[in-house]
């Protein structure tokens, strides 16, 4: 008798009901999730499943993740009307435009028809890398504006050859855990002097030693523990660069930088790069192709975050629509653990989304180049009272500790 019971008993533990079974996966990251689809026919098809994923993709956004405690926004807005290049920076401590605080600069910045660019779509124990657009120069900087530090890096051999235009597209900024340093990776291109600059210079034609000049173009890293730029003798995957350029395609995380790539031969085929800041090592994972009907390839347009917890995210659009379709990596360097886990819209009155936020929102830019931000959790949109066409949204986290 005592037997019999025991039995029963262990049955009951042993077994736990289906709707509770889902709710505890429902939580999972997608990556465990889709592992465990080998447990049982019924949990491949998850993914298929709209009220699960419904449930899911709600656990998904009110995910709480120890890197959002203490975050805020930074919001770069720049003015260009031909007449003037003006930039602005401010804070804001939530996505609602209430909380929005203008940063006062450093003397360094104040300084007529300049244009600033923030490096990675989010700042590194609190430092940002800024470069700065004036005239025909450029020069980066890490700034803490927390600590108002602002060292500036310095230029490379690269950029003192005489007799050559230095043209630098800027890939990553970094930091190396294990050697406690922060690292630029760049790709510098190098073009022939115009008759305008020989002029600017004074130089003669035949005072330029055309055939002792090289203008391949090299790849370079700069360190901050070194204060010095090192040419690196590998061929990385180039940077694509949007219609728009002025919008973040390049961002850190767990220790590597990542950017967009397109090939040149492939006219469809793009990648993720990923590039290993301790080990100097690049992977590529190639980006999925989609076969739905509203997106037609000959139209589509991609631009890529770090969105939704930590997590990286492509979102893929068609360039008349407002329908965004979101995919989350779940491993690099494998094509198959893209998972397409949003769709969201039609939103009216949207042109484009310029980069994600914390909790899975979107920044967007409207069709009127108004900022608005984009609630995944509500499915509402709130506008931030700022004219967005040349804006650029970091994910900052304060940090008074010194550069």
């Amino acid at each position: 008798m005592e037997k019999s019971v025991a039995t029963k008993r262990q049955k009951v533990i042993n077994h736990i009901h289906d709707d509770i079974a889902l709710l505890i996966v429902s939580k999972l990251p997608v990556k465990t999730l889709k592992r465990f689809g080998c447990v049982c026919k019924s949990w491949t098809l998850l993914f298929e499943d709209t009220h699960f994923m419904s449930i899911y993709r709600n656990n998904f956004i009110a995910r709480n993740h120890v890197d959002h405690e203490g975050t805020s926004y930074l919001l770069q807005h720049t003015i260009n009307d031909y007449k003037i290049l003006e930039t602005s920076m401010y804070f804001l401590s939530s996505e609602r435009s209430k909380n929005m605080i203008k940063l006062d600069y450093l003397p360094s910045f104040q300084k007529d028809n300049q244009y600033i660019e923030i490096l990675s779509s989010r700042s590194i124990n609190g430092i940002l890398c800024i470069s700065i657009f004036r005239f025909d120069e450029e020069r980066l900087a890490l700034w803490n504006p927390a600590t108002e530090e602002f060292k500036i890096i310095p230029p490379s051999n690269f950029e003192c050859v005489p007799y050559r235009d230095f043209e630098p597209l800027n890939h990553g900024f970094g930091y190396d855990h294990v050697r406690n340093d922060y690292k630029v990776i760049r790709r510098a291109t190098f073009d022939y002097l115009t008759y305008d600059d020989r002029i600017r210079l004074g130089l003669k034609f035949d005072d330029v030693p055309w055939q002792d000049i090289s203008y391949e173009p090299e790849w370079e890293i700069y360190s901050f523990r070194n204060n010095s730029w090192t040419k690196f003798d590998f061929d990385f995957p180039l940077m694509e660069i949007p219609y728009n350029s002025y919008e973040i395609i390049q961002f850190y995380m767990d220790g590597m930088c990542h950017w967009w790539y397109k090939s040149d031969c492939h006219l469809f085929e793009t990648s993720l790069v990923s590039f290993d800041v301790s080990n100097e090592l690049f992977i590529t994972t190639p980006m999925p192709r989609y076969n739905d009907d509203i997106l037609d390839l000959n139209w589509v347009k991609r631009h890529l975050v770090t969105l939704i917890n930590e997590s990286i995210a492509l979102i893929s659009y068609c360039g008349e629509m407002t329908t965004f379709h979101i995919s989350i990596l779940d491993e690099i360097d494998v094509k198959e653990s893209w998972t397409k886990l949003f769709n969201v819209g039609p939103l009216s009155c949207v042109a484009r989304p310029i980069g994600g936020g914390k909790n899975g929102n979107i920044f967007l830019i409207r069709n009127n180049e108004e900022l608005a931000c984009f609630d995944l959790g509500t499915m509402m949109i709130e506008e931030l009272g700022v004219e967005g066409k040349l804006c650029q949204t970091v994910i900052y986290k304060q940090n008074l500790l010194p550069i």
